[in-house]
């Protein structure tokens, strides 16, 4: 009973592409955050024989469940990267009879679980992610940029000083818009997404989702109007058939369908310039 309050608890809190399943005691939360190699990151809760709860990656990051090609001469640095995540989210580590390193988070309360789990994903994300920088696709980082650009361009011609780039809300300092337009006291979301690859592209999409979704927590949620994504429609990674399943789950966080961006025009009819 406890493992299905703790579940929902998570799920409520956290994101709806959040899943779960029990494995003998403990339970494995699949994340809907994804690293650059395309690795969903999952977090594991148990109770400790003190009556702790416990937030763990259960070994995977040691262990190398993500697939990280590990690099000898970037090792300095990202073990400085690891150590700066570790305090900033405030994270344990302990070893096993094997010496497997575990890293975790525990707590008391119930109710602090769904935060530590946000806190263990956002660490292994970070880690993982620096350990991959590397490997970077350079073609991607072009596509991203010029595609932002453009965006960026067309709202500011349309939107002038209302349009403001690469905007937090005030509370949610863990997400980014790329623009948020004010009308007045109203605000109005707007993600891009675009990808050289199909896999680039989904991972903008699983993005966009978990950021509207998370807005639904902010102080702010009651003077957002329009949630709405770009979605670049010429770009190499754009395969509606592969993808349908996350484009109706973005409509689903979304206020209108997405957008393609050979239709950009729609968003001046929805937001007024």
């Amino acid at each position: 009973m406890e493992n299905d309050e703790i579940i929902n608890l998570v799920k409520s809190s956290f994101c709806n592409l959040t899943s779960a399943r029990v494995r003998n005691n403990f339970i494995e939360i699949i994340t809907g955050y994804s690293t650059i190699n395309f690795k969903f990151i999952s977090v594991f809760i148990y109770k400790s024989k003190n009556g702790k709860y416990i937030v763990s990656d259960y070994g995977w990051l040691d262990q190398n469940y993500y697939e990280i090609s590990f690099n000898e001469e970037q090792e300095e640095i990202t073990e400085r990267i690891k150590q700066s995540y570790l305090y900033t989210y405030d994270v344990k580590q302990t070893e096993d009879t094997e010496k497997n390193i575990f890293y975790y988070k525990s707590t008391e309360n119930i109710s602090n679980i769904a935060s530590l789990v946000f806190d263990m994903a956002n660490f292994l994300v970070g880690v993982i992610n620096a350990y991959c920088l590397r490997y970077k696709d350079e073609k991607d980082d072009r596509e991203k940029e010029n595609f932002r650009t453009e965006a960026n361009n067309f709202l500011k011609q349309h939107y002038n000083q209302n349009v403001r780039i690469d905007r937090y809300l005030k509370d949610l300092k863990n997400i980014k818009f790329n623009a948020i337009i004010f009308k007045g006291n109203k605000l109005n979301l707007l993600t891009y997404v675009t990808g050289s690859t199909p896999q680039y592209f989904e991972s903008g999409l699983r993005k966009s989702i978990v950021n509207f979704e998370i807005s639904e927590k902010s102080v702010e949620n009651k003077d957002i109007t329009e949630k709405i994504s770009i979605i670049n429609d010429s770009c190499d990674g754009f395969v509606k058939s592969r993808s349908e399943s996350l484009l109706e789950l973005l409509h689903e966080k979304s206020s209108r369908e997405p957008i393609l961006w050979s239709e950009k025009e729609k968003v001046l009819e929805i937001i007024s310039a």
